[in-house]
């Protein structure tokens, strides 16, 4: 397994609120056509949520979205997906997905057929300076597509952004995604995966830019696609 870990630093958001839960789960075998889309948007904030950030507020938004397609096929299809605004601690995530997909385009006889999808998760943090922590805004994207005629996907997809308190736990995306074959051969078509963020943080209680920092790592398979395993993690906080 390949494993990208990119560590900054900069302030959980923690905040009270009345906690709001969501799970879902969606599952489904089928020769034939199969759809799966779904998305979601979800911005909170320690002030109120109107475009001016006043001293020492912090804000956070999260997205998420996924459309996956398959055609002329037997499709297996599983996903879970949580959601919960309350205060997290370390190994907990207010956003956590799991999808479990496998594809054979032969299932129907015709032998044309294929799966497509594309999947992402993003934060985007953002707090005004104190004298405990500067002033900061970072955005983080992962996610993943693919192509496959034949083969069997796995995805997850978690993130971070509200914590019991500054420092209790860093601000956290995760994206992971693993491809193989069925019946002992391999997968067959393309999968992609990318992390990239953008971090931006003052000094002291200036609101003055001092630090500025992008990355971007991605990578892609096609063909015959024996093992493809990719593993991406973000943190940021005051304590990791």
């Amino acid at each position: 397994m390949k494993n990208i870990s990119v560590l900054t630093i900069a302030i959980g958001i923690a905040m009270v609120l009345v906690s709001t839960t969501g799970f879902a789960m969606a599952a489904t075998t089928t020769t034939g056509s199969m759809s799966e889309t779904s998305s979601f948007v979800w911005t909170i904030s320690s002030d109120a949520i109107d475009g001016v950030l006043v001293p020492g507020e912090r804000q956070s938004t999260t997205v998420y979205g996924e459309n996956t397609q398959a055609a002329d096929g037997t499709s297996s299809y599983t996903k879970s997906f949580g959601f919960d605004t309350k205060n997290m601690y370390q190994g907990q995530y207010n956003v956590d997905s799991t999808r479990m997909f496998t594809f054979d385009g032969t299932g129907d006889g015709n032998g044309t057929g294929n799966a497509i999808s594309n999947e992402h998760i993003g934060i985007d943090t953002m707090g005004m300076p104190t004298s405990s922590w500067p002033a900061f805004h970072n955005t983080v994207n992962a996610g993943s597509s693919f192509d496959l005629v034949k083969g069997s996907v796995m995805t997850q997809a978690q993130s971070r952004t509200v914590t019991a308190y500054p420092g209790a736990a860093p601000v956290a995306l995760n994206y992971g995604i693993r491809v193989h074959g069925l019946d002992n051969e391999p997968a067959v078509g393309s999968a992609s995966a990318f992390m990239d963020g953008h971090l931006e943080q003052g000094r002291g209680t200036s609101t003055e830019k001092s630090s500025d920092l992008a990355f971007l790592q991605q990578s892609s398979v096609s063909g015959y696609i024996y093992k493809y395993d990719q593993s991406m993690t973000y943190e940021s906080g005051i304590n990791r």
